[in-house]
C-alpha cells in the first residue's frame, strides 16, 4: 500500500502578516489626509451655504420691514410678547437677537410662532451649526440650542474696548452702534439699520454682517460663558462678536479672557464671512487688525481692497 504524502497547509507565515498590515497602516497614512481635506471641504462649504441662507433671511426680512434685524437688548433677555400667548414683538420692540428674528425666514415658521418659549430656546438648529465644529446639540450648560454664528459690531479702533457694550450689559446704553446689526435701542429709540437709505455708507459688500465664531473645542459640547445662550439670546458674545478684536482658528488656548467677544473658526484656512451683499468670503487669520475692525463698520469711510482680503 502506497504511503499518504502529507498535505502542506496553506496561509500567510507571522512576517508575511505583517508586512500586509504595515502597508495597509501606510496606504491608511497616505489616504487619511486626503480623505480628511476632502471632508473639510465639504463642510466648510456647508457651512458656507448656512450663511448664504442666513444672508438671503436678512434681505427678505429688509423687504418687509425695510429694516434689518436687531441685536436683541441683553444677555439672556428672552423673547418678548405682548402677553404670554401673543405672536413675537418685532423690532425694535424685541429682546431676542437676529437669529431668532428671521426664523420665519429660513422655513421656520411654525418655531417662530409657539408660545412656548422653553420649547423653542431648547430647540437645535443645523443652520446654526458649523459641521467642522459639532452637530447641532442642546448645550447642557442651559438647555438651549447650540449657536456658532454671531453678527458683527466694531470698536473705534483695534483693541479698544469698550464699544460692544458701552459699559451697560443689564440695561441699554443710548450709545449708536455701527455694525449692520445693532443693539435694539432704548424705550422709544430706533437704532435699526436699512438697506435703502444710505445708513451702510461704506458699502454692503465692503461691510462684514454675520461669520462664525472662536470657541474653545474643549467646550464645544458642553457650552461656555460665550456659547451657553444659544441662538436665541440677545445682546450677548453667544450671538454677537467684536470686529475690534483679530479672528482666530478655535484653540485651547486662551491668552487675554476676551476670547469670547473673537470671530473664529475650526476650519484651518480662516472663517466663512457673510457680507451685507448676501457674498460669502473666507477671511484669513491673519488678517491686519485694522482692516478686519473696519470690515465690522457700516460708515468709518475706509477704503478696503477687497480682492486683497
Amino acid at each position: 500500500m502506497q504511503s499518504e504524502v502529507p498535505r502542506r497547509r496553506s496561509g500567510f507565515t507571522l512576517i508575511e502578516l505583517l508586512v500586509v498590515i504595515a502597508i495597509i497602516a501606510l496606504l491608511m497614512a497616505l489616504l487619511l489626509p486626503a480623505v480628511q481635506k476632502v471632508r473639510e471641504a465639504a463642510n466648510r462649504m456647508i457651512c458656507g451655504n448656512n450663511l448664504s441662507q442666513i444672508g438671503l433671511a436678512f434681505h427678505v426680512y429688509h423687504d418687509d420691514y425695510h429694516k434689518l434685524p436687531t441685536g436683541g437688548t441683553t444677555p439672556w433677555a428672552g423673547i418678548w410678547r405682548a402677553t404670554p400667548t401673543s405672536a413675537p414683538n418685532d423690532p425694535p420692540n424685541q429682546g431676542a437677537g437676529w437669529a431668532f428674528q428671521i426664523l420665519r425666514y429660513v422655513e421656520l415658521d411654525n418655531l417662530y410662532k409657539d408660545t412656548n418659549d422653553f420649547r423653542v430656546q431648547s430647540t437645535f438648529l443645523k443652520l446654526y451649526t458649523c459641521p467642522s465644529r459639532r452637530s447641532p446639540l442642546v448645550l447642557p450648560i442651559s438647555g438651549r440650542g447650540n449657536m456658532d454664528y454671531a453678527a458683527s459690531t466694531p470698536g473705534d479702533a483695534p483693541f479698544s474696548w469698550d464699544q460692544f457694550w458701552y459699559g451697560q450689559i443689564w440695561t441699554n446704553p443710548p450709545n449708536t452702534y455701527f455694525g449692520c446689526v445693532v443693539r435694539t435701542g432704548y424705550p422709544g429709540v430706533d437704532r435699526t439699520v436699512s438697506l435703502s437709505t444710505g445708513s451702510i455708507p461704506d458699502g454692503t459688500s465692503n461691510t462684514m454682517m454675520v461669520g462664525e465664531k472662536w470657541l474653545n473645542p474643549l467646550n464645544y459640547l458642553n457650552g461656555d460663558w460665550h456659547d451657553d445662550a444659544g441662538w436665541s439670546d440677545g445682546w450677548d458674545p453667544d450671538t454677537i462678536r467684536y470686529t475690534a478684536f483679530p479672528p482666530r482658528r478655535d484653540s485651547f488656548k486662551v491668552d487675554y479672557g476676551w476670547e469670547g467677544y473673537q470671530f473664529g473658526a475650526a476650519h484651518p484656512a480662516g472663517l466663512n464671512v457673510l457680507f451685507g451683499d448676501r457674498s460669502i468670503r473666507v477671511i484669513k487669520y491673519n488678517i491686519d487688525p485694522f482692516i478686519f475692525n473696519c470690515l465690522g463698520h457700516r460708515k468709518d469711510g475706509q477704503v478696503i481692497d477687497m480682492d486683497a482680503l
